[in-house]
């Protein structure tokens, strides 16, 4: 499959995510009809390797999105702990991207 490009302005949505008792900021970008098609995480101090493999981890989940990929397929191949909570925090953020809902975007009225 072919990668759907998203468009040079998007709506975006921010949220908080807490995981193995760390905070991180989550981004997710959509298309116009509401698909999640990137992925963004902030959390870990600049220059870290947690910041780097992060970085990395949110890159190939965006390509991954942006190549059709399901969220909800992405979520459920994730490791998990007995009681379902992700084993990563790479995992949490796929959850989240997969429960992202954007608020809908307002068209022009001609």
């Amino acid at each position: 499959m072919t990668r759907a490009r998203l468009p040079n302005r998007r709506f975006a949505a921010t949220s908080d995510l807490e995981h193995g008792g760390s905070r991180f900021t989550v981004t997710v970008g959509f298309y116009p009809d509401g698909r999640p098609g990137e992925v963004f995480t902030h959390g870990t101090r600049t220059g870290s390797t947690m910041d780097g493999l992060l970085a990395d981890a949110c890159v190939v989940v965006s390509l991954l999105l942006q190549h059709g990929v399901e969220p909800s397929d992405l979520a459920a191949s994730m490791g998990r702990l007995g009681n379902a909570e992700p084993a990563s925090v790479i995992g949490a953020v796929i959850d989240l991207v997969a429960q992202a809902v954007p608020i809908p975007m307002q068209q022009e009225v001609s």
